[in-house]
């Protein structure tokens, strides 16, 4: 035989082996324990195929991204930036943030409004609009253009799928679905154990926002509220008095502290008129050990107490450089090491050497971690302290979640939880078992009809169908792809693809067998003429996948990548090891066959 026939017989022969190798860590569990695999095999051929969220069960869960904290972060940081540039021209000043959008610049001299000209704005035209310019208070009022305003929003959502899938794909989940829904996140998370289901959610759910707020320390606003506090002893007002270490200055703050949370927003949200919460001003929350009283063995409850701060959040986590799990050696509690970037760092030193003296509230995830007092100016470091209650082992690994949340990156945006469900692998084993039955009906009626019509050349039809599927099966596996029951009905359309384009090849190879050609001269013919029909027929069904998988989602994306993958499949199969085959049954060149069993 020709050289070039030992070629191909090398290649297609080295192609079903290593199909094969990369099939058997998927195939082993059904016939023998994986660890009576060659150690080969192991070692380099480990990737699985993986059952989808509808075959083997799963978690489907559904977030609303909540947009306005991400306008307000956008607000702040475009406070933080407004107020860099106006600090070239003079000092007199204070930057705020009101409500969700709006930010308010006040002079201490009003003449100082003029400072605000057209070199500044030139850098906020697409971002900002003034809304308000008051020369006779000093006060410049902004408000977030409205499509900046939708940017923002799109970019949550699109920001947060990404921020989604980084933590997801440290628990070692395949083929994860994380989708955008209108103004909603799917995330769809296929083979998760039971034990990983409360935590997994945990870890997407963590906002990871960390912000750093100045306390109003002393507000003789928090006096007023004091006063009206209910006397149904829910919640008690609570003084605590502390001393400067840098001036020796004795200060004094008033909390509002109770066992319920909801207790004290509920209070906060029903302040109005002269009690109403400033416009530049929030209630935070931060949860404290409570007492236990004198016997020492019953533990302490928890319950949480109010600071009120400063509405803009001067420096946020978008700056974070690093994160590390760390231990505190005088409590042998878990923390977590914190570094910035040159312009957090920057913007920490500003703030914190500006308000010396002062505390600042360390705030993620509208929770307060801490509140310290501001001793010196703090440049880019900090320490996020965890393990103050609870399972000391829940607390490590809490801490080692928060770690990886603050790597792979806060959310742009609070989560809430709108909809969630598991489904069982009951369900999906035997939708599996329906399917394989079908396919398998399917394929005894095309192995039928091939071996009768076709003859010895339907065998050949029939042996590249299955090399068709083990390819397909074993690309799937290489990738570490989910089979879902879309992707099955891929599987089922490529085979039926397979046969359709050995169909047209072979009655081209009759018709040119009836015009009295020999049997390797009507071969060569029928696969060179039928090729481009067969080629044709494949682009056309290539493009409708690529359409598919770049405009769907979830199963439609399954289907698609399976119909991409197939088609590549048959073409190498149904043309190139199929013509390999023909010419193995004619035998060398020279001879003249005339008869072909087809």
């Amino acid at each position: 035989m020709e050289r070039s026939w030992w070629w191909k017989t090398l290649l297609f022969g080295g192609v079903t082996v290593l199909a094969c190798l990369y099939l058997a860590p998927s195939l082993a569990p059904g016939f023998l324990s994986e660890e009576k695999l060659p150690g080969f095999v192991k070692n380099n051929f480990k990737r699985k195929l993986q059952l989808g969220l509808d075959l083997q069960g799963g978690l489907h869960l559904v977030y609303e991204v909540n947009v306005d904290k991400a306008v307000s972060s956008k607000a702040d940081r475009l406070s933080g930036d407004l107020e860099e540039r106006l600090l070239e021209k003079t000092k007199e000043f204070k930057v705020t943030r009101e409500g969700r959008d709006e930010i308010v610049v006040s002079f201490t001299n009003p003449a100082d409004v003029s400072k605000i000209d057209d070199e500044i704005m030139k850098n906020y035209r697409t971002s900002l609009d003034e809304v308000q310019r008051d020369a006779t208070r000093g006060v410049v009022r902004f408000k977030i253009d409205q499509d900046q305003v939708a940017e923002v929003a799109d970019y949550a959502l699109r920001q947060g799928i990404e921020t989604i899938r980084g933590r997801v794909d440290k628990f070692g989940v395949a083929e994860p679905t994380i989708i955008k829904r209108g103004t909603d996140i799917v995330v769809e998370l296929p083979g998760l154990k039971n034990e990983d289901f409360e935590r997994i959610k945990t870890v997407i759910g963590k906002t990871a926002q960390l912000e750093f707020k100045i306390v109003d320390a002393g507000s003789p606003y928090m006096q007023k509220v004091s006063a009206a506090i209910p006397q149904d002893g829910k919640i008690q007002v609570v003084p605590d008095v502390w001393r400067d270490k840098k001036t020796g200055e004795q200060k004094q703050d008033t909390y509002l502290q109770s066992k319920d949370r909801k207790a004290l927003e509920a209070f906060v949200a029903g302040l109005s008129g002269e009690l109403a919460v400033p416009a530049d001003r929030e209630f935070g929350y931060e949860e404290v050990e409570g007492t236990a009283g004198t016997d020492v063995k019953i533990k302490a409850p928890t319950e949480w107490r109010t600071y009120l701060l400063e509405k803009r959040a001067a420096v946020t986590g978008e700056y974070l450089s690093s994160a590390d799990l760390s231990w505190d050696a005088q409590t042998n509690r878990p923390e977590v090491l914190f570094g910035m970037d040159r312009q957090g760092a920057a913007l920490m030193e500003r703030l914190t050497s500006a308000n010396i003296g002062r505390k600042m509230a360390i705030v993620l995830d509208d929770k307060i971690n801490s509140a310290p007092v501001i001793n010196d100016r703090i440049a880019g470091r900090g320490v996020i302290t965890l393990g103050g209650f609870g399972d000391p082992l829940k607390v490590q690994q809490e801490a080692k979640d928060l770690v990886a949340v603050l790597r792979s990156g806060a959310l742009p945006a609070p989560l809430t939880k709108s909809f969630e469900t598991q489904v069982g692998a009951t369900m999906g084993k035997d939708v599996v078992n329906d399917a394989l039955f079908s396919m398998l009906i399917g394929a005894i009626a095309v192995v039928l009809f091939m071996l009768v019509y076709y003859r010895v050349s339907g065998f050949i039809a029939i042996i590249a169908m299955v090399l068709n599927l083990l390819f397909m099966v074993a690309i799937l596996a290489g990738f570490e792809a989910s089979i879902t029951l879309p992707g099955i009905a891929g599987l089922v359309l490529t085979v039926g693809m397979a046969v359709d384009a050995n169909i047209i090849i072979y009655e081209r190879i009759r018709e040119e067998l009836r015009l009295g050609k020999t049997a390797r001269t009507a071969v060569e013919a029928g696969f060179s003429r039928a090729f481009w029909t067969v080629f044709d027929a494949h682009v056309t069904n290539f493009t409708a996948g690529v359409v598919l998988y770049s405009y769907g989602s979830g199963p439609i994306r399954g289907f698609a990548v399976t119909l991409l993958v197939g088609i590549v499949s048959n073409l190498f199969t149904s043309v190139w090891m199929s013509r390999w085959m023909f010419e193995l049954v004619l035998g060398r060149r020279g001879t003249v066959k005339t008869t072909l069993s087809i």
